[in-house]
C-alpha cells in the first residue's frame, strides 16, 4: 500500500515538475511551440539590459512591443542605457538645489543577419531636488528610482522603432 502512495506522490511531482516554466524566461522552449514569445513580440527579440533599471526598461520596451504586428523578418533590440545627473540652480553659497536626471538610450535594432537597420539615442529628462534634511534624502532615492521616466523612454524607444519599421515595410 505504501509503495503504490509513493509512486504516485512519484508520477505527480513528475507531472508536476514538466509544466514548470521560469518566471522571465522569454526564450523559445524546444518543443512548446505557445511557450515563444509569450511576452513581447515574436519578431523582435530585446536583449538583456544591464542594472535593474535596465530591466525594468525592458520590460517596458517588451509590454509595448507585444501589440505591434511586423510580419515577415525577425530582429534584435539591443539597447545601452545610461543614466546622468547634472546640478542646476545653484544657492548663493555654491550649492546645488536641483539635479538635472537623463537617461539615455543607445538604441540598434539588428536583422536576422547581424546588420544593423536601425540606430538611434534616444533620452529622457526630470528634475529633482537636492536633499538637505534627513526625510528629503530618503525621498530623493525614491525620485531617482524613476519608474515613470523610464515608461516614458520606452515609450519613445517603441515608437522610434515603430516609425522605423512602417517605414521599412512599406505600410
Amino acid at each position: 500500500m505504501s509503495c503504490k502512495i509513493e509512486l504516485k506522490a512519484v508520477v505527480f511531482l513528475l507531472c508536476v515538475g514538466c509544466s514548470v516554466k521560469p518566471l522571465y524566461d522569454d526564450y523559445k522552449v524546444e518543443g512548446c511551440s505557445s511557450c515563444a514569445g509569450s511576452r513581447g513580440n515574436p519578431n523582435i527579440e530585446v536583449d538583456v539590459i544591464s542594472e535593474r533599471s535596465g530591466q525594468e526598461l525592458r520590460g517596458f520596451i517588451q509590454d509595448s512591443l507585444r501589440d505591434l504586428d511586423f510580419a515577415g523578418r525577425k530582429y534584435r533590440l539591443k539597447i545601452e542605457l545610461t543614466y546622468v545627473e547634472k546640478p542646476f540652480a545653484y544657492a548663493t553659497d555654491g550649492t546645488a538645489k536641483r539635479i538635472r536626471s537623463t537617461y539615455s538610450a543607445d538604441v540598434v535594432l539588428k536583422d536576422e543577419k547581424g546588420a544593423v537597420v536601425f540606430q538611434r539615442t534616444v533620452s529622457v529628462s526630470f528634475g529633482s531636488n537636492v536633499a538637505n534634511a534627513q526625510g528629503e534624502v530618503i525621498l530623493s532615492l525614491y525620485g531617482r528610482n524613476n519608474k515613470a521616466a523610464l515608461r516614458e523612454l520606452a515609450e519613445r524607444i517603441v515608437e522610434s522603432v515603430k516609425v522605423f519599421m512602417t517605414h521599412e515595410s512599406g505600410i
